[in-house]
Formats: C-alpha cells, sequence, structure tokens
C-alpha cells in the first residue's frame, strides 16, 4: 500500500498522511490509563493498610466512611476531621440510618478504634461495620 504519491511532473512528494502523531498521542494515552488504573485501588490518597479477615463481605448501601490512618489523622469521607468536629457532624446528619464503615490501619490502636466507634453509636447510629480486607480462608487455600 503506498500511502503518499510521487508527483513526477514536480519531481517532489505529493501530500500524504503522516500518522507519527497519532501514534504519539495513543501512546500517551496509553501511559496515561495504565498509571491511572495504579492508583484506583487507593481510597482517595489515604494509605490505610487494612487488618485481614477470611468473613469479608462486599457492602453496598447508603454508607460514611472514617478512615483512621496509622499516623493518627481522622478522615470522614475523605476529608480530615477532628474527633470533636466528627461528632458535631454526625449529629447534624438526618439519615441516622446509613451505614458507617470504620477503615482503620492494621497499626492504629484499638483503644482509638474503640472511642470514634463509641462516638458513632453516641450520635444514634445502629449500623457499623469495620473493612478489611479479604483473606482467603484455610478451605479456600487447599
Amino acid at each position: 500500500m503506498r500511502f503518499r504519491k510521487e508527483n513526477r511532473n514536480k519531481g517532489g512528494l505529493g501530500a500524504g498522511v503522516d500518522i507519527t502523531p497519532i501514534v504519539d498521542t495513543v501512546f500517551n494515552l496509553l501511559i496515561f490509563f495504565a498509571l491511572s488504573l495504579n492508583f484506583a485501588a487507593t481510597s482517595g490518597g489515604i494509605n490505610i493498610k487494612l487488618p485481614k479477615a477470611s468473613s469479608a463481605e462486599p457492602v453496598k448501601a447508603d454508607q460514611l466512611t472514617i478512615n483512621l490512618t496509622k499516623d493518627g489523622k481522622l478522615y470522614l469521607n475523605d476529608k480530615i476531621i477532628t474527633l470533636d468536629k466528627l461528632s458535631e457532624t454526625l449529629e447534624k446528619n438526618q439519615n441516622k440510618e446509613s451505614l458507617v464503615i470504620i477503615r482503620a490501619d492494621s497499626l492504629v490502636p484499638h483503644g482509638r478504634v474503640v472511642e470514634v466507634m463509641d462516638t458513632v453509636k453516641t450520635k444514634g447510629y445502629s449500623r457499623l461495620a469495620i473493612a478489611v480486607e479479604h483473606a482467603p480462608s484455610q478451605k479456600e487455600e487447599q
């Protein structure tokens, strides 16, 4: 297949289709999407290493997410917050039937997690879950 035609009368090359810019653009898009997929697994840039449990189940419902990082920071739906502000925000929320998911790093002290759970429960939320990473059970491994 010839994309360029020689013009014998003028002695030069005629107009042709140069696909180099298209190939460059497609290559850049490929790199962009490949890198984007690597960062999609993290939750809003909050670095939390969840503990593992073989009984982990996915949750799909109206939910609030509270993140506790190993360096002591507290986040509500990916926004940094203090425990006092968390208490105020939960009290103002009208939908007390929302599922509240606590995502605590495995290195967060147990007392800190209990403190956050107590704050959530005292504000009238009855649906509370602790996020874990799925680990294969012994039966699944065999």
